[in-house]
């Protein structure tokens, strides 16, 4: 039963040290080079005009961010979240509804309509 054992141990170990190595060597492979198609004028000038306009951070101030539409009033949002209730479009849980064009578009009439009303109001 030894002897057996042993024969089978010495031909799996043979088996396995007469089996190929199959590692490979790393290699880095380096960048291509790169020539850019834009001048250092043309960057330079590109840079100016976006200081300018005020595109690029200056000093601590990292992050610039424009300005776009109208802001939103606390009525107007107000509206809109009751109509995305009354319509079953708030998410409860796992719950997610998605919204059709016809139900988008009742959200943001009730928005609108609300901040009329809130404009007529002040008037």
């Amino acid at each position: 039963m030894k002897t057996t054992l042993v024969a089978i141990a010495a031909a799996a170990s043979a088996l396995v040290l007469a089996l190929p190595a199959s590692a490979q060597e790393a290699t880095y492979e380096y960048p291509s080079a790169y020539t850019s198609t834009v001048t250092r004028a043309e960057v330079r000038a590109d840079a100016i005009e976006a200081r300018k306009a005020g595109l690029i951070a200056n000093g601590e101030r990292s992050v610039v961010v424009p300005e776009f539409g109208v802001p939103t009033t606390r009525a107007q949002v107000v509206a809109e979240l009751r109509e995305a209730r009354r319509l079953g479009l708030v998410a409860n849980g796992e719950q997610l509804a998605v919204a059709s064009e016809a139900q988008l578009q009742a959200i943001k009439s009730a928005g609108l309509r609300a901040d009329s009303t809130t404009m007529a109001g002040k008037r």
